[in-house]
């Protein structure tokens, strides 16, 4: 694993929370709340500088710093009175509920809106697949044992091209066709099947085996992923799908490792990730990637900012403490009652959900150490 690589995968990381964090800014500064910082990384400041802006809808003037940082590790944007109280009107807890919860949202939107230019231009360019729907093709991938493809001859590879002089087409409407043709047939029936192999075609004769009802043949067929083949305008759509389907996909993952963590099951070893596991993993993708070529490699970052970037945005819009989407559930019960919650009572719910945040990242990232050193 190369240093190099895991010096891109955490400055691709930090891209990802800047970009997450840049979103709190800029609606933060265009709804008029004070901000103190814009810092891109953590830890000791590398270099940092000093900007005036004008308020939106005053004369007046607010200066904001912004930094680099020294590790490579994420970002913040630091409002004023974000977590203290502070007498300005500008301050972030002065301000009304609707303006800090669309600061809130912000965030995240800004990881989806990244994520779905992405899908877009790798959709456009059929560089993924829709990995929600397979799409089985009449190609012999495995066979059984004393069963009727073995013995007609099927080899592995086969592509079945025709059926007692039916064409089959290479697609999923032609497996379709087969399985349509093969369960209409009486049981010891000979069916002459044409198949392409290394090139050439064979014929061979296959008798089916009927078990209540069912066709049996003892041959497995290929699968694959559906592919794109639409442009730009009609990956927009797709797209939307595409990310619709994996938040749906993500959401179910998590209400099952729950479900599995309270009825005292075992996690299976590698369900949960931290930034060790995903740092090793994208490192060791791009060594792969780079290593097949520079387009290769230059798509693994790609794709990975996008998953990355997707799974952020989901992940904090979860309705936990000390992520935004806690926030964003108090928030809206300020909006619904018209009442704030209590200044002390949301820090004492913030730092707890802070301090179990910090010890599931500690747990988490011991048991991706603890997988790397394996």
């Amino acid at each position: 694993m190369s240093i190099v690589y895991i010096i891109i995968a955490l400055l691709m990381l930090t891209f990802i929370v800047s970009i997450h964090e840049f979103g709190h800014y800029i609606v933060g500064r265009m709804l008029g709340i004070g901000i103190v910082e814009y810092a891109i990384g953590m830890g000791p400041k590398l270099f940092s500088w000093k900007k005036s802006h004008r308020i939106k809808g005053t004369d007046a003037e607010e200066t904001i710093r912004y930094s680099v940082r020294a590790l490579p590790l994420g970002g913040f944007c630091a409002f004023l009175g974000e977590d203290e109280a502070n007498p300005d009107p500008r301050a972030m807890n002065n301000m009304p509920a609707w303006k800090r919860f669309l600061t809130v949202l912000a965030g995240p939107a800004m990881n989806f809106l990244l994520a779905f230019v992405i899908t877009v231009g790798l959709i456009a360019t059929g560089s993924i697949p829709n990995i929600f729907k397979t799409v089985v093709l009449p190609e012999v991938g495995s066979i059984m044992q004393d069963m009727p493809a073995q013995r007609a001859g099927f080899m592995e590879g086969d592509i079945i091209v025709s059926i007692d002089g039916n064409a089959i087409t290479c697609d999923q409407a032609g497996t379709n066709a087969l399985k349509a043709y093969l369960a209409s047939v009486q049981e010891g029936s000979e069916v002459s099947v044409t198949v392409k192999r290394g090139g050439e075609e064979a014929v061979l004769i296959l008798v089916p085996e009927k078990q209540d009802g069912v066709t049996l043949l003892g041959v497995g067929l290929n699968s694959y992923y559906e592919s794109y083949n639409v442009g730009v305008l009609g990956a927009i759509p797709k797209s939307f799908t595409f990310m619709w389907n994996t938040v749906k996909a993500t959401y179910s993952l998590l209400v099952d490792l729950l479900h599995k963590l309270f009825v005292g099951e075992k996690i299976p070893e590698g369900s949960v990730t931290g930034v060790v596991g995903i740092v090793a993993g994208m490192s060791s993708e791009m060594s792969i990637g780079f290593g097949s070529g520079m387009g290769t490699g230059i798509f693994v970052i790609i794709y990975y900012v996008m998953a990355i970037s997707l799974s952020l945005g989901i992940m904090n819009l979860l309705p936990l403490p000390a992520l935004d989407g806690g926030r964003l559930v108090v928030l809206l019960f300020e909006m619904v009652t018209g009442k704030h919650l209590n200044r002390r009572v949301e820090g004492i719910i913030n730092l707890a959900g802070l301090g179990l945040l910090l010890l599931l990242m500690a747990v988490v990232t011991f048991s991706d150490i603890k997988t790397l050193l394996k």
